[in-house]
C-alpha cells in the first residue's frame, strides 16, 4: 500500500534532512480533536469489572480516582500508561445523554503523542488547496509496507504503526472504561472524509530531534529514505521549486528510484493529470 502526504513548498527540509514531524493533536487544525462527549450513560454495563466501586461516578467524579493499571518498566509503557490514566473507551454512536465536552485528556494527550497524518489520495483537489499552499507545494508517496511504519512492539500497541481513521456523524463519545485512548486520536467528523486519512502514532519522547518553540516544540523523527517513492509537483508549483527536488533527487543516492511527476489540470473536468519529469 502507498499512502501520501501533502507539503507546502517551503518544506523541502523533509526531503533534504530525512526527518519528518510527528506533530501533537493540540496543533490540528480540527478543534473536535481530543474533545469526545463524556457521558454516565449505562455506565455499569459499560464496565462490570468496576461495579463494585464503592463511589458512585456521576458526571462530577474526577475520572483519576478510578483504577489505574501498574506502570511497565519499559519507558515506552510508562508514557502510554501516563497519558491515559483517565480510562476511556469509544462508541461511535452515542446516545441521547446529557453529558458534555470534555478537555480531561486533551492536555496530556495533545502534548505527548505526535501524529504523521497521511492518506490514500494525491489526487485531491482540496487537500492540495489547504495542505499544499493552493497547489505550489508537492505531494510525497510512501512505501508503507517499509518497517518503518510497522514497528508495533505488542498486539495491542496503539503506536509506531498504521491506523485508519473512522469518520463519523456525530460527536464520539467517552465512557469511562479502557486506556484504548489513541482511539480518541482515530474518529473525525464525516465532513474531513474526503481526506481518507491514516495516522502513524507515536511517544514524542523518542523522537530524534526537537526544535524548542514558544507554543508546541517541533518533534522531528528520522525515517529512511527508501520508503520515499514518488514526488509529485503541484499543479502551481513553481520552476524554482522543480530544479530544486530534481537537484536533491540527483544528489541523493537513496533517492535513486524515487520518481518526479507534475500534476497538471484536466482539459474537460475537475481532474488532476500527472506527467513524469
Amino acid at each position: 500500500m502507498h499512502l501520501f502526504k501533502y507539503f507546502e513548498p517551503a518544506r523541502l527540509d523533509v526531503i533534504e534532512s530525512g526527518c519528518i514531524r510527528l506533530t501533537q493533536p493540540i496543533d490540528f487544525n480540527d478543534p473536535f480533536e481530543l474533545k469526545p462527549v463524556t457521558s454516565t450513560y449505562s455506565i455499569k454495563d459499560a464496565m462490570p469489572d468496576l461495579s463494585n466501586t464503592e463511589e458512585k461516578l456521576d458526571s462530577n467524579n474526577k475520572i483519576d480516582k478510578l483504577p489505574i493499571k501498574a506502570s511497565s518498566s519499559d519507558s515506552k509503557i510508562k508514557v502510554n500508561n501516563n497519558l491515559f490514566e483517565e480510562q476511556q473507551v469509544i462508541e461511535t454512536t452515542p446516545p441521547d445523554t446529557s453529558g458534555f465536552t470534555s478537555k480531561a485528556s486533551e492536555p496530556k494527550q495533545g502534548e505527548l503523542i505526535g501524529v504523521l497524518c497521511l492518506t490514500e489520495e494525491p489526487d485531491n483537489l482540496l487537500m492540495w488547496s489547504h495542505y499544499a499552499d493552493s497547489h505550489q507545494g508537492f505531494c510525497i508517496k510512501f512505501d508503507t509496507s517499509n518497517y518503518f511504519f510497522n514497528q508495533k512492539r505488542t498486539v495491542e500497541d496503539d503506536f509506531y504503526h498504521l491506523r485508519k481513521v473512522e469518520y463519523i456523524g456525530q460527536h464520539p463519545i467517552k465512557v469511562i472504561k479502557s486506556s484504548k485512548g489513541v482511539d480518541l486520536l482515530l474518529h473525525k467528523s464525516d465532513t474531513w472524509s474526503h481526506e481518507k486519512e491514516w495516522r502513524f502514532c507515536a511517544v514524542l519522547h523518542d523522537s530524534d530531534i526537537v526544535i524548542e518553540c514558544a507554543d508546541s516544540d517541533i518533534h522531528l523523527f528520522k525515517y529512511p529514505k527508501e520508503i520515499i517513492k514518488e514526488i509529485i509537483l503541484g499543479a502551481n508549483a513553481s520552476e524554482e521549486l522543480a530544479g530544486k527536488i530534481k537537484t536533491i533527487i540527483n544528489q541523493t543516492p537513496e533517492f535513486s528510484h524515487v520518481k518526479l511527476t507534475k500534476a497538471t489540470i484536466a482539459e474537460k473536468s475537475y481532474r488532476l493529470e500527472f506527467k513524469s519529469l
